[in-house]
């Protein structure tokens, strides 16, 4: 993950996560009116944008992601506690599509070999947006704002639809397009300056294994499936949210050690 760090040195780096937050911003805004979730979600078609730029622009898809969410919080009148997660969510979602898929296949184009290939670009953005659901739902869990089972599922569902649907079409038409212009994010930064980090197998492991995982113990005890061992206090209630908190924390943490070592 070194070129998170160091892409802020390097303008047209800098450029592309603004060109990154702004195109996300701009599909969001139209559709918040569309709410599933007052104050908290809505129909997205936006979330094909931070999958189809992962592959594009890198960590800069990954920080516009995180900062074009926010933007678009404010503006569409949705900005609150949430918007923390929401950064902190979406900016995974920016970053894990690019990251599994350089851990597995390197620099190389998606679909260059095939139908596998494009199997392996639908892996990593269901496990990207395993990962945004996980993060935020349990973070507006803790908030008190919505149980993991409502917030959490319609964010998986909406983001799945979309990245599947859209994203790798688009992916398909636009990459060899920008590759050609050398506006792939690979291509501009310097090799000194990115990850080559031994350990990506494994974080790829660890970071899928703490996406599903979270999901998994987070509806779970959402539902009234697992016992944490607070208590019961029913649907959303205080016991179930400190037992949320707790259940899926292992889960979270193994999201972002996987991700260090990606």
């Amino acid at each position: 993950m070194r070129e998170l760090f160091t892409l802020w040195k390097n303008t047209r780096m800098v450029v592309l996560t603004a060109v990154s937050a702004a195109c996300y911003v701009a599909v969001l805004l139209p559709f918040k009116v569309a709410v599933i979730i007052p104050g908290l979600t809505e129909i997205r078609p936006g979330a094909a944008v931070p999958v189809l730029l992962s592959f594009l622009f890198g960590p800069a898809a990954a920080f516009g992601a995180g900062f074009g969410n926010v933007i678009a919080d404010v503006l569409g009148g949705m900005f609150g506690p949430g918007s923390l997660f929401g950064f902190v969510g979406n900016f995974l979602y920016g970053y894990i599509p690019y990251a599994l898929w350089r851990a597995v296949r390197g620099d190389a184009r998606p679909g260059a070999k095939g139908a596998l290939d494009w199997l392996l670009v639908a892996a990593v953005s269901v496990v990207a947006c395993l990962s945004i659901s996980a993060v935020i739902g349990w973070g507006v869990d803790l908030l008190g704002l919505a149980p993991f089972a409502a917030l959490g599922n319609v964010i998986l569902i909406n983001n799945l639809i979309m990245a599947l649907a859209l994203a790798l079409p688009l992916l398909a038409l636009v990459y060899p397009r920008v590759e050609k212009a050398g506006l792939i994010w690979h291509e501009i930064m310097d090799p000194e300056d990115r990850s080559s980090s031994r350990l990506a197998k494994v974080g790829l492991v660890v970071a899928i294994a703490g996406a599903a995982g979270a999901v998994v113990v987070g509806n779970a005890v959402s539902l009234g499936l697992l016992h944490i061992g607070f208590g019961s206090a029913g649907f959303g209630g205080a016991s179930q949210t400190a037992a949320i908190g707790a259940g899926m924390a292992p889960f979270i943490v193994a999201v972002f050690a996987g991700c260090a070592l990606l």
